[in-house]
């Protein structure tokens, strides 16, 4: 174990001893909500392929970093080219292409096609050249000479897609509840809120699938974190001045009627997208019900005011405003 961890642990068991009164033995873990002699990382917060994103990290265990991340942050890391993609180097590269999969279309139809540098191009396919950064790539067209001039008045398109909504919306959870335990420590984690994101969606889903295969995995993510799709929305706005929760510490605080709190909302900056987690409080009966009707009902507006900690405290304002939070057509068809 190195120095940072160990540095880091140390903190951690200080934290958890002054939360519940003894310290832990080994690491008490924020998603299995277990103290047991097992390998720890430094886990990062915001998965380090996202460029321009936080560093902040906390210890996690092995086992559990790398079930998440090898079975949905490795694919939603996968969002950032589509900020800023050269659509010509996602078909030469083939290891963009292998993740992407494009397709040459005409007139919609899709012609298949194949990287010819080392086989040539038979006669009865059509060579073309697509340029990239200054390079050029030679393909195959699986289409005779003949048929691509006659297509050439056609409508030619390179499409590509993945689907990376599951692989986004688990991500994004665990993101924002790594976000808080790293502010918060056990004061967060050992919350009833933490509890239900930690141990009952986080922890619960990796018991149930941590010796399956990523097909499975991803096969049975889909009706487990159904329930849980209204956590997590995009911030389309460009105004919004946020370099995310673990950076400013800045969050959302959502309320009722009466003015009583049942959730918190954090943001999560992946290289230039930004968004929102909700995060519940669960430790009134009144909130926790509001909490659960806003899951399940169609309401789609909330209000929330601007909340900031420094130095241990949150300091919340007083003004308090409404946000539509949309509950159709995001992760889910």
């Amino acid at each position: 174990m190195n120095a940072k961890i160990v540095l880091k642990l140390e903190k951690l068991r200080a934290d958890y001893a002054h939360v519940i009164g003894q310290p832990f033995s080994h690491f008490y873990c924020p998603i299995l909500f277990r103290d047991e002699n097992t390998e720890l990382v430094e886990a990062h917060i915001i998965n380090r392929a996202f460029r321009d994103s936080s560093r902040h990290w906390t210890v996690q265990r092995k086992d559990i970093d790398n079930f998440y991340g090898s079975n949905f942050e490795a694919d939603f890391v996968d969002i950032q080219y589509n900020e800023n993609r050269d659509i010509y180097k996602t078909i030469t590269d083939k290891t963009l292409a292998n993740k992407f999969h494009p397709r040459i279309l005409v007139d919609n139809k899709p012609i298949d096609y194949f990287f010819a540098e080392d086989s040539g191009v038979p006669n009865h396919y059509t060579p073309i050249g697509l340029e990239s950064n200054g390079h050029t790539t030679l393909l195959g067209l699986k289409m005779s000479p003949k048929d691509f001039l006659g297509s050439i008045a056609k409508k030619w398109d390179i499409d590509m897609s993945k689907d990376i909504r599951i692989p986004a919306l688990v991500s994004l959870i665990k993101a924002a509840h790594l976000s808080l335990f790293e502010m918060l420590g056990y004061h967060y984690a050992l919350s009833a809120g933490g509890y239900f994101v930690g141990r009952d969606i986080l922890g619960e889903f990796f018991l149930q699938n941590r010796y399956k295969t990523k097909s499975e995995v991803l096969k049975n993510a889909y009706p487990f974190f159904r329930e849980f799709v209204n956590l997590v929305r995009p911030i389309q706005s460009s105004k919004l001045d946020l370099k995310g929760t673990i950076t400013d510490n800045l969050i959302l605080v959502c309320r009722d009627n009466s003015g009583s709190l049942w959730a918190l909302i954090t943001f999560i900056k992946t290289s230039q997208s930004l968004h929102s987690v909700m995060i519940p409080i669960l430790d009134r009966a009144d909130s926790a019900a509001k909490f659960m009707s806003f899951l399940k009902d169609e309401k789609e507006y909330i209000e929330v005011a601007y909340c900031r900690y420094k130095l241990g405290q949150w300091n919340l304002n007083n003004e308090s405003f409404n946000i539509f939070w949309p509950k159709t057509g995001t992760l889910y068809p």
